[in-house]
């Protein structure tokens, strides 16, 4: 998944796209749709009265405006300016190969996961994931009601909606932060969740394996343990 994400921002830092935009807007789909410009794509289903736009830049600017002088909440969101989920960036992916169905896919509605382009991941899924809108709304709802949700990401962007559109029993955990002061902290603190939550991270993958015997310059840790005498009896 971190390489696929890798991947996806080099393309999308790779390939000439028009100046995009995206915006939050506090409409559901339905009714988002109905009034969008022929140039603006409803990009992601985020739930009842939330979805998100994209198009370009200043067709979504002007929408916004229009939008909040109607009374509805609308807001620009930081993209880089590229209009993801949209038309826009059909240049990004090329060669698409086959792929297996191993999770629920959100950017191919659900009565469609038979078709051969919801069989497909790397390029052709992936292709189709930046293209269209994200189903988040409809596809949640097959999200059991006690799921521990782990977003990989470069920051927790779906934490907000998460919480909106998730039965109240479900726990989601973000491993990145943006802004944070010290992004290892808050990864170790979100594996610190998941034991909580009953698993059990193998967390020696994130540092070097230890070659035993050690080397005689090792330093010994033993001074730095001590027994805590802050209760006495």
């Amino acid at each position: 998944m971190i390489l696929a994400a890798y991947s996806r921002g080099r393309v999308s830092l790779d390939t000439k796209f028009i100046r995009g935009a995206m915006a939050a807007v506090g409409l559901g789909y339905n009714n988002c749709s109905k009034l969008c410009p022929p140039e603006i794509d409803v990009a992601c289903h985020n739930g009842p009265e939330s979805c998100t736009i994209s198009g370009p830049a200043d067709k979504v600017t002007e929408f916004v405006a229009k939008l909040t002088a109607d009374g509805v909440f609308a807001k620009e969101v930081p993209c880089s300016n590229i209009a993801y989920h949209s038309r826009y960036i059909a240049a990004a992916v090329r060669d698409p190969k086959p792929r297996s169905d191993r999770w629920l896919s959100t950017s191919v509605p659900e009565e469609k996961w038979n078709e051969p382009r919801a069989k497909l991941c790397s390029a052709e899924y992936l292709t189709n994931n930046l293209l269209s809108p994200v189903h988040f709304e409809e596809t949640s709802r097959l999200v059991p009601s006690n799921a521990v949700l782990v977003e990989i990401a470069p920051h927790g962007l779906l934490q907000a909606i998460l919480k909106r559109s998730l039965p109240e029993y479900c726990k989601n955990i973000a491993l990145t932060k943006r802004g944070h002061a010290d992004n290892a902290v808050f990864l170790l603190d979100a594996i610190g969740q998941l034991y909580i939550e009953g698993f059990t991270p193998r967390i020696q993958a994130l540092y070097p394996k230890v070659e035993f015997p050690v080397s005689t310059g090792t330093p010994h840790l033993s001074h730095h343990v001590e027994w805590m005498h802050s209760e006495y009896w």
